[in-house]
């Protein structure tokens, strides 16, 4: 019973160091990803080619970078903190050790001594065949042959234990390392967002004092994708009533559509991004504006920033359905996949044509670079049954 429950034990500790282990090999990713994002946002405010007429986005961006800055805080204090506990488990289980080797070389040190007093093979022979009778003889030998087993035994423990004893210290001191290396990340981290903070507070009072212009280039921004917005929503509405029977709430579609359409469902929170990579700068939903708190923004979809020349990919196999060719060079594409479709707007060359079989993560286009703010933005959109879905609910990790 006794060796059941060390068992348990033993595997009880292996779990919470596997746990352990996963834990900060997740964070060190996540650490890497928020670092890569803060990196592509200082490239874009940077490379801003108008600095007065991109404020507000320069100051968007740098809220944004701010606040990945803080998440980033936070992850390196979560990874510090478990570097402090297996420090301290590490330590418990280093003294233990050193305990337990003092123990076997007393032991071993007890034994030799001993041994050199009845080192004499005669000695030994003589010790066999003083024996009263046979079986006391073989019995002595026994012993002899037990006693350099155990022998063996102790010299191969104290060689265990010294390199377990070895290990521990350079795990030991390769969290000390971790942990100072992690503390100075922080503490620049800490400094430059002292003065971005010290920034931003300038970049609101310039835009404060003159709110009234600047509200005036939102609400434009607000009304151009609005007006985009409302001719996607009719497209996919008149879509919808043309799919739909009349004594039905469903879409009346083909046996090919309606399995696409019970995959795409199916494939919730698992379907791939739009594009290889980017980060969310504007979510799903009615929310305030990020900087000019006196304005709503309303998003049919997610804001995606990415890198410039990005292209643009299908989340799912599909049709082509329509393509918005806009005057300004910003052009959509609407992918049917049965009662679901996608939506990709921004994007300045188009690789499809309406009525084309569409793959998962087949490229359809590429995404249009802002020339005044440096930006490369998909704006991208879900909706089902002519309703808009948050698209964080459906992409892997969004």
């Amino acid at each position: 019973m006794r060796f059941v429950l060390t068992i348990l034990f033993l595997f009880s500790l292996l779990g919470d160091g596997m746990l352990f282990a996963q834990s900060k090999e997740t964070l060190e990713r996540k650490r890497q990803e928020l670092t890569s994002d803060i990196k592509q946002i200082e490239k874009l405010i940077d490379n801003s080619l108008n600095k007065k007429r991109a404020l507000v986005t320069n100051l968007e961006n740098l809220k944004f970078k701010i606040d990945l800055q803080k998440k980033l805080i936070m992850n390196i204090n979560n990874q510090l903190n478990i570097i402090v506990d297996e420090t301290e488990r590490n330590t418990i289980e280093l003294n233990q050790l050193l305990k337990k080797q003092k123990k076997v070389k007393e032991d071993y040190a007890s034994m030799v001594l001993k041994s050199y007093k009845h080192k004499s093979k005669l000695n030994r022979i003589m010790f066999v065949f003083s024996a009263n009778n046979f079986t006391q003889a073989y019995k002595r030998l026994q012993y002899y042959k037990q006693y350099v087993k155990y022998k063996d035994k102790q010299i191969q423990q104290i060689r265990l234990n010294t390199k377990l004893i070895d290990d521990a210290l350079k795990e030991l001191d390769e969290q000390k390392t971790q942990k100072q290396d992690l503390i100075l990340a922080n503490e620049k981290i800490k400094i430059n967002l002292d003065k971005e903070n010290l920034t931003q507070k300038n970049m609101i009072v310039e835009i404060r004092a003159d709110e009234k212009r600047f509200v005036n280039q939102i609400k434009i921004k607000q009304k151009q994708t609005q007006e985009i917005d409302k001719q996607i929503e009719k497209i996919i509405a008149e879509a919808t009533a043309r799919a739909k029977n009349k004594n039905l709430s469903e879409f009346n579609l083909t046996a090919e559509a309606k399995l696409i359409s019970k995959k795409f469902n199916e494939n919730k929170g698992k379907l791939p991004w739009p594009v290889e990579k980017g980060m969310i700068i504007l979510r799903y939903g009615r929310q305030p504006h990020p900087i000019v708190k006196t304005t709503t923004i309303q998003s049919n979809g997610v804001r995606i920033l990415t890198s410039k020349n990005q292209e643009v990919r299908s989340i799912f196999d599909g049709k082509v359905h329509s393509i918005i060719v806009s005057k300004n060079g910003s052009h959509a594409i609407l992918i049917q996949h049965g009662i679901f479709f996608s939506v990709y707007k921004n994007l300045t060359e188009i690789y499809v044509k309406k009525g084309e079989i569409i793959e998962t993560k087949q490229a359809i286009g590429k995404l249009n670079t802002n020339k005044s703010t440096g930006q490369t933005i998909l704006n991208f959109s879900i909706f089902k049954d002519g309703l808009t879905q948050n698209p964080s609910a459906w992409i892997y990790k969004m």
